[in-house]
C-alpha cells in the first residue's frame, strides 16, 4: 500500500485553483519538481504497466546479462514509493517477459515452470523483488507460456523416450501431454516433426524445439493449476498469456476449444486469486486479471477472447496503421475517429465481460519500436504517448519507450539493452545475435532525466495525471464531436446526421474529446493532436474546470477555460473535472 501525502483542507483548496501540470515545468528543477497533487489509485488490476525484458534492463551481478537484482536496483526509477516525488516514472505494474528456466535467450521455451532461469537469478531474488514491489504498490504480472514447452522440459524428454521405446500415446502419460501422432496419420493442419527411431511425430507450431502441449489433457491442466498456485502464492498478481489463439493450433482464430480452455484457465486463476488476494481488491471484480496475446488486426477475433475473462492486447491500435495511436500522432486528421473507435472497442469488450479492461500499447517485443515509425519526431512521440496512456484500460509501456528507444528487424534488435547512459545503473549487453546498426538518436536516461522537454519527462507528467484520476483507465468512454458552430456535442453514432463531420469544422479531425465515467464520477479529456491552437464551446460541461494538463511541445502557454470556451494549445492534453 502506498503512503499518500496528506494535505490540509486549506492547502488542497489553494492548489485546486492553480494550473497543475503546465508546459514549462518548475524553474528550479524543471524536470522533476515536487508533486503537490495527491494520487488516487484503487487497489485493483487497472494499472500502468511496464513491460520489461529482464535480460536487457539492468545487470546486477556484472556478467553483462540483465537480471532480477538489476531490476530491483532500479525499481526507484520505475516507482520510488513516494507520491511527493516526480523523478520516478510512476508506473504501478510490471509485466516481466518470461523468467522461467529456459535454454534460449528469450525464454519463451520453458523447461521448468516453477523456477527462475539461472541467468536471471534465484527464487530468493524473486522473493526480494516481490517485497520491494509491495513497498511501492507495484503489482507483478508474469509471462506464462502454456502453448508449448522447451524440448528440454522433463515432460517432453520422457515423452520422446517413451515414443522411442515403442509406446503409444494410450500407454504414455507424457506422450498424451503433448500431441503425438503416427507419422502416416498426422493431421493436415499444424507443423509436425518426426521423432527419430520412432513411428511417431509431434506438433510444434513455433519450432521443433517448442513442442505444443495438449491443453485438453487433464494431466496438463493439473500441472497448470500447480503452476498458478505456485506463483500466486509467491506474489505474482496476474499473467500475460502467450500465443493465446494457438492453444489448439488455430493461429489467430477463436474456436470453441480455445474459448473453453481459456475460460477454464481464467476461472481457475480468479478463484485462486480471490483466495490469495481477494481481501485487498477494492475495485474490478476479478482477482487475477490476465491479459492475452491475440496477435491479429481483426478486432472481432480479439473481442471473442474477452469472453473468456481475460483482457487482450489491442494490436489494432498498435504499430503504424492509420488508426493506430502512432498513426494518429503522425496524422492528426484522425483524432476524433480514433477516439470513436476506442469507444466501440471498449463497448464491445464490456458486452463480453462487464469487468473488461482494454490493454493498449504502442509497440512490444514482437514489433518494431514506435519511435522509428515516427522518424524520431519527439513531438509526435509525445502525442502518441498521451493518446494511449489516457485511454480507457491498461497501458503497457515497452521498456525504453519512455526514452524514444529504437529497434526494428529481427527479434533481438527489438530487445536491445536499456539505454541508461550511466554505468552505475548496471548496464546490460544487447542480445548476442543483435545487429541493429542505427544509433539511439534520442538520448539516454541520463540525458533525458533532467530535461524538462524530454520524452521521459512527458511520460512522467502524463502518468501523474493517470495516478490522480481513477476514472482514467477504469471509466466507460463516451466520445464528443464539434458541430458546425464549434460546440462540443455528444457523439452517439459516428454516422449521425445531427453532427457535421465534414470540412465545415476541421477541428473534428485534430481534437479527440471524450469522457470517462467510473462510479458516478467523470472526467473530460481533450487532446489537441493538431499543430495549431484550438478554441471551442464546452458549455455542456458546466461546472467542469481544468484539473491538469500536459503539452507535447516546448510551448509555455496553457489551456484556458473561460466563459464556457476552452482554448487549448497545439499538442496539449487537458483533463477537466467538476470541483
Amino acid at each position: 500500500m502506498r503512503t499518500k501525502k496528506l494535505f490540509s483542507v486549506l492547502a488542497a483548496a489553494a492548489l485546486s485553483a492553480m494550473p497543475l501540470i503546465g508546459c514549462g515545468g518548475d524553474p528550479v528543477n524543471p524536470a522533476t519538481p515536487e508533486n503537490t497533487d495527491p494520487y488516487n489509485i484503487p487497489q485493483d488490476y487497472c494499472r500502468t504497466y511496464y513491460e520489461v525484458f529482464v535480460r536487457s534492463f539492468s545487470d546486477g551481478n556484472g556478467d553483462g546479462i540483465g537480471d532480477i537484482k538489476g531490476l530491483i536496483n532500479n525499481l526507484d526509477y520505475l516507482n520510488d514509493g513516494d507520491d511527493s516525488t516526480t523523478s520516478d516514472l510512476g508506473i504501478n505494474g510490471i509485466w516481466m517477459m518470461p523468467i522461467n528456466s529456459s535454454p534460449s535467450y528469450h525464454k519463451y521455451d520453458v523447461e521448468d515452470y516453477c523456477n527462475i532461469d539461472d541467468e536471471y537469478g534465484t527464487l530468493e531474488d524473486f522473493d526480494k523483488l516481490v517485497d520491494e514491489c509491495n513497498k511501492r504498490d507495484i503489482w507483478l504480472q508474469m509471462d506464462l507460456v502454456l502453448n508449448h514447452t522447451s524440448i528440454t522440459h522433463p515432460w517432453f524428454k520422457q515423452a520422446l523416450n517413451d515414443a522411442r521405446n515403442g509406446k503409444s500415446p494410450s500407454e504414455s502419460k507424457y506422450m498424451r501431454m503433448y500431441n503425438f501422432y503416427l507419422k502416416d496419420d498426422r493431421p493436415s493442419t499444424g507443423t509436425f516433426y518426426d521423432v527419430s527411431r520412432s513411428e511417431y511425430c509431434y506438433l510444434g507450431n513455433f519450432s521443433s524445439s517448442m513442442p505444443d502441449l495438449n491443453l485438453a489433457n487433464e494431466d496438463v491442466r493439473a500441472e497448470i493449476e500447480d503452476i498458478v498456485d505456485f506463483w500466486l502464492n509467491r506474489g505474482i498478481r496476474s499473467f500475460r498469456l502467450d500465443a493465446v489463439p494457438w492453444a489448439f493450433a488455430d493461429d489467430t482464430v477463436y474456436t470453441e476449444e480455445n474459448g473453453e480452455f481459456w475460460s477454464w484457465f481464467n476461472d481457475y486463476c480468479n478463484t485462486k486469486g480471490a483466495e490469495v488476494y481477494g481481501k485487498e481488491n477494492d475495485g474490478i471484480n476479478s482477482y487475477c486479471y490476465n491479459v492475452g496475446e491475440v496477435f491479429t488486426s481483426t478486432s472481432s477475433t480479439v473481442n471473442e477472447f474477452f469472453g473468456t475473462g481475460m483482457s487482450n492486447f489491442n494490436f489494432t491500435l498498435a504499430g503504424n496503421d492509420n488508426m493506430s495511436f502512432v498513426g494518429v500522432a503522425k496524422n492528426s486528421t484522425r483524432a476524433l475517429r480514433l477516439a470513436s473507435y476506442v469507444q466501440s472497442l471498449q463497448a464491445d469488450a464490456l458486452v463480453k465481460d462487464s469487468d473488461a479492461l482494454l490493454s493498449n500499447f504502442l509497440s512490444n517485443h514482437d514489433t518494431n519500436r514506435s519511435a522509428g515509425y515516427m522518424n524520431y519526431n519527439v513531438t509526435q512521440i509525445k502525442k502518441a504517448a498521451g493518446l494511449y496512456l489516457l485511454m480507457p484500460g491498461n497501458p503497457y509501456i515497452y521498456y525504453g519507450e519512455e526514452l524514444g528507444a529504437l529497434g526494428s528487424g529481427k527479434d533481438e534488435n527489438k530487445r536491445l539493452a536499456f539505454n541508461w547512459g550511466d554505468k552505475s545503473k548496471g548496464l546490460a549487453s544487447d542480445p548476442a545475435d543483435a545487429d541493429y546498426e542505427f544509433a539511439q538518436k534520442l538520448g539516454t536516461w541520463k540525458t533525458q532525466n533532467s530535461d524538462p522537454d524530454s520524452i521521459l519527462t512527458y511520460y512522467r507528467n502524463v502518468i501523474k495525471l493517470r495516478n490522480r484520476f481513477p476514472e482514467i483507465g477504469r471509466g466507460v468512454m463516451k466520445t464528443y464531436a464539434l458541430n458546425a458552430q464549434s460546440k462540443l456535442t455528444a457523439l452517439d453514432n459516428f454516422d449521425t446526421e445531427e453532427i457535421d463531420m465534414t470540412e465545415v469544422n476541421a477541428l473534428n479531425k485534430a481534437v479527440a474529446a471524450y469522457t470517462l465515467t467510473w462510479k458516478d464520477s467523470s472526467v473530460l479529456i481533450v487532446q489537441n493532436i493538431g499543430n495549431s491552437a484550438a478554441e471551442f464551446d464546452i458549455s455542456m460541461f458546466a461546472g467542469y474546470d481544468i484539473a491538469g494538463q500536459v503539452c507535447a511541445t516546448s510551448n509555455k502557454s496553457n489551456a484556458i477555460l473561460q466563459s464556457g470556451k476552452l482554448s487549448i494549445p497545439a499538442g496539449t492534453v487537458a483533463v477537466l473535472k467538476t470541483k
